[in-house]
């Protein structure tokens, strides 16, 4: 027979009429042993408390590590606030300040005319 290439005028043979195809009546389904259940269930169970386990874990690191960090920034802000108190402490025990607070307010800075002695 000739090659067909979806020409009209080309005889066909004629297809089988439709038959309808009965399913396979599958064997029904065998239910699981009591057993075989509660061990499904308790491997499930204990699947899901190491979940949480594994989970609550990892969120108590996570807050620790935001508690970590809050706490290093605040000992920096601490750090450069101690700093700048102990040159404001430097700068107000400078003598110079002292002396010219001194003369402002009216103090003389006088010599001793003697030195006293330590002696027994």
């Amino acid at each position: 027979m000739r090659e067909d290439r979806f020409n009209t005028a080309v005889a066909r043979p004629l297809d089988k009429p439709y038959t309808k195809k009965r399913k396979k009546r599958l064997a029904p389904l065998k239910a699981l042993p009591t057993g075989e259940k509660l061990l499904y269930l308790f491997t499930v169970i204990v699947c899901v408390a190491l979940a949480v386990l594994v989970l609550s874990r990892f969120a108590k690191v996570s807050e620790l590590n935001v508690a970590i960090q809050n706490t290093e920034l605040e000992i920096q802000k601490v750090e450069k606030q101690n700093h700048q108190l102990e040159t404001e402490s430097n700068r107000l025990k400078s003598v110079e300040r002292i002396r010219k607070f001194a003369e402002q307010k009216g103090l003389e800075l006088t010599t001793p005319k003697y030195l006293p002695s330590i002696r027994p």
